[in-house]
């Protein structure tokens, strides 16, 4: 009894789950055949082989895994193999024809898209026909009248497998001058769509809806018309409007390219991305300023631009221009020039404001940092000539040079404040500037204050400029008060340029500068050591701070300085406009009382990327030669009486010694906001490295330094 009820059970169980899994079965059978079908409608159809085996092998994958029934799977493997065949890898279809062939005896091709090739290949496999021939050298294979472009259209293929788009419509476009395929057409329109070439896209895609008709394709066919359709759908559009008022000689570009006047409010079909529109034109008869913006089109929209000219600086308003042209000529001139005047009217005092902000960091191989922020701001009338200004900076100055280590001192950190004023006034060919300036630190405080003429000669080609500035600092020590202990140092600087306009894009600009200083200045804490003249001649440059303490005599006196100085230097300025870009060349030659004789050329080429970007790099070059009292070790002799004799100047300043220095870096200034609108505002950013080179100092042979600044700018 046990027996017939374990076969009833069992039974049960196959009548239950047989016919679950062929409803399983048939369900898998129907949704990879759907797979099938819509791969050769669509990506075979169009010539996109790449993607489709991937489709079919993901098919075949789920038919292994899940189950499908033989004549599914054959299907599967027919499409492969038509796949590996346009792709040029005949064993590959023949052994997916032959896997086709062993799961579903009954396997056919579909009756549209196989090529001749294609049936020859299923006919070996088959077994029902001779064998595909191997391809002849230099012969076309079926369905192809030129060997050389089914080549290319291979290749084609590949860069799109790859991504290489551009290199994809390359090849397309090679083969199809040799031989017009439909699907090498709508391959091509595939690669144009990737790379954002709606419009060609549609072209090539309507190309080959005609091939398609005309050989009566029809997977061609549907193919085209989708693609058709969806690009229509996609491509972006762009219309213009024109500016208002009286504008004559209007012209605009499109991406170079001429925009006819009576067409610009009509739409105009473009390729999605960056464009950018250029319009010229007259306002009132005047040249206006040109128009220039760059938009940025996605796909499917629509967009209008608002085209608009700005007069140019000084332009007249229409009412003056008729005034002007009412007044009679046959008066005389000072009446004349009285009537003009009342044509153009009083100018108006329009108010310029300018604020900045700027953060400066310097650090250097020997343990110097410097951090700098600052702010400034002025405000002028342009029209009426007048200017104020005033700016504030503070230095945060941290040091462990080998220099305080040497004097057995911590290192430092100290806090420079330094505040500055100017106004200025020139309302017509002659103007004046001033200036004052207070620096304050713990042990140092300067004042100074300056004036400057400037005239504009030559129709304002010429404008020479005299200037001079007298301060005054007192030197301290540490936190001793000034009324206990301080030195008093005064410095005269007379300049004298000169601005010369060559052309329209050369300016060349000359400066001579005289300063005369007075007073020792020199430094309370700076201690310079002392050696015997036989140890003398053996130290040499960049000696370290052990090999002098062990070597030097006792003591180590503090650094002495001629109270006086004269220094004088000779500048020339070239800057010269070259298309988008402009060179800014600069040298400058220096010598003073001391000795010294210095050189610096300094170089910048500034290019305008874009209205809102502009970059530039920097090259400056210095080299001097070292103060005639500059040694790189002194010596000292001590009497019999014991005294002590000590140079009459001696320095432990390694600036005053002979040296280089190359810099090199550059910068980016960045427009921000509306560049069209009254107020302006931008971010500048720049980086230079320095590389010094001391030949005959004590401690250090170079020093390495950086300095960088971030600024912010705005103008209304």
């Amino acid at each position: 009894m046990k027996l017939l009820r374990a076969f009833v059970t069992l039974l049960f169980v196959v009548l239950l789950v047989v016919p679950s899994r062929r409803a399983f079965a048939a369900g898998e059978d129907a949704a990879v055949t759907n797979i099938v079908d819509g791969v050769l409608s669509e990506e075979y159809a169009a010539g996109n082989f790449a993607p489709a085996q991937a489709k079919l092998n993901d098919a075949l994958s789920r038919c292994i895994r899940k189950g499908c029934s033989g004549a599914t799977k054959a299907q599967v493997y027919v499409a492969l193999g038509m796949v590996a065949s346009q792709l040029g890898k005949a064993d590959e279809a023949k052994t997916n024809f032959t896997n086709a062939v062993q799961n579903d005896a009954n396997a056919k091709l579909p009756e549209k898209g196989a090529t001749p090739n294609i049936k020859q290949q299923w006919d070996a496999a088959k077994g029902g026909g001779a064998a595909a021939p191997e391809e002849t050298p230099g012969v076309a294979p079926a369905g192809w009248n030129s060997k050389e472009a089914y080549d290319l259209a291979i290749a084609a293929t590949k860069a799109q497998e790859g991504q290489r788009y551009g290199e994809c419509i390359e090849k397309d476009k090679a083969s199809l001058a040799l031989d017009e395929q439909p699907r090498t057409r709508l391959h091509l329109a595939s690669c144009e769509y990737r790379s954002n070439k709606l419009i060609d896209a549609l072209r090539d895609s309507q190309k080959a809806l005609e091939v398609g008709i005309q050989k009566r394709d029809a997977a061609v066919m549907k193919v085209a018309r989708e693609r058709v359709k969806q690009l229509i759908e996609r491509i972006p559009k762009i219309t213009f409007k024109p500016p208002p008022g009286n504008v004559t000689d209007l012209a605009v570009t499109f991406d170079g390219r001429p925009v006819p006047g009576d067409s610009l409010t009509k739409k105009f079909s473009i390729d999605p991305g960056k464009h950018t529109v250029v319009a010229e034109g007259k306002i009132n008869g005047y040249t206006a300023q040109k128009f220039e913006k760059e938009v940025e089109v996605a796909e499917a929209a629509t967009v209008v631009v608002e085209i608009v000219l700005q007069p140019q600086d000084g332009a007249l308003t229409p009412q003056q221009i008729k005034c002007l042209e009412d007044i009679p000529k046959t008066l005389p001139l000072d009446e004349i020039q009285k009537r003009i005047t009342e044509c153009i009217g009083e100018k108006k005092n329009n108010i310029v404001i300018k604020l900045g902000a700027d953060l400066n960091a310097y650090t250097d191989t020997t343990s110097v940092q410097v951090v700098s922020p600052g702010v400034n701001g002025s405000v002028s009338s342009p029209t009426s000539g007048w200017n104020v200004g005033a700016s504030y900076l503070l230095d945060v100055v941290s040091a462990a040079s080998p220099d305080i280590v040497s004097y057995a001192s911590p290192p430092f950190r100290e806090i420079r404040h330094a505040v500055s004023a100017n106004g200025g006034y020139k309302p017509k060919l002659y103007g004046v500037q001033a200036n004052g300036n207070i620096s304050v630190e713990p042990d140092y405080l300067s004042l100074s204050i300056g004036a400057a003429a400037t005239a504009d000669l030559n129709d304002k080609l010429t404008t020479p400029r005299f200037g001079i500035n007298y301060s005054h600092d007192t030197i301290g020590k540490g936190s001793t008060p000034f009324s206990v202990y301080s030195k008093e140092f005064y410095s005269t600087t007379f300049d004298l340029g000169l601005t010369q306009v060559l052309s329209p894009t050369t300016v060349l600009q000359a400066a001579a500068t005289a300063q005369f200083e007075r007073g020792d200045q020199s430094k309370p804490y700076r201690h310079v050591p002392m050696f015997s003249p036989e140890v003398a001649k053996a130290v040499k440059a960049g000696a370290t701070i052990r090999l002098s303490d062990t070597n030097r005599l006792q003591f180590r006196p503090l650094e002495q300085l001629p109270t006086e100085r004269d220094r004088y230097a000779l500048a020339v300025r070239l800057i010269q406009r070259l298309g988008k870009s402009t060179l800014r060349a600069e040298e400058r030659f220096y010598m003073d009382t001391w000795g010294i004789i210095a050189s610096t050329t300094d170089v910048r080429f500034l290019v305008d990327i874009n209205k809102r970007i502009r970059v530039w790099p920097h090259l400056r070059l210095n080299g001097q030669t070292g103060a005639d009292f500059h040694k790189r070790a002194y010596t000292a002799t001590t009497l019999k009486n014991g005294v002590v004799v000590l140079p009459l100047y001696r320095t432990g300043d390694r600036e005053n010694a002979p040296m280089g220095t190359v810099t090199g870096g550059g910068g980016a200034r960045y427009g921000i906001g509306n560049l069209e609108a009254e107020s302006k505002a931008g971010l500048t950013f720049a980086l230079d490295i320095m590389y010094s080179r001391f030949f005959d100092s004590l401690y250090i042979l170079q020093r390495t330094a950086a300095y960088a600044t971030v600024a912010f700018d705005v103008e209304f």
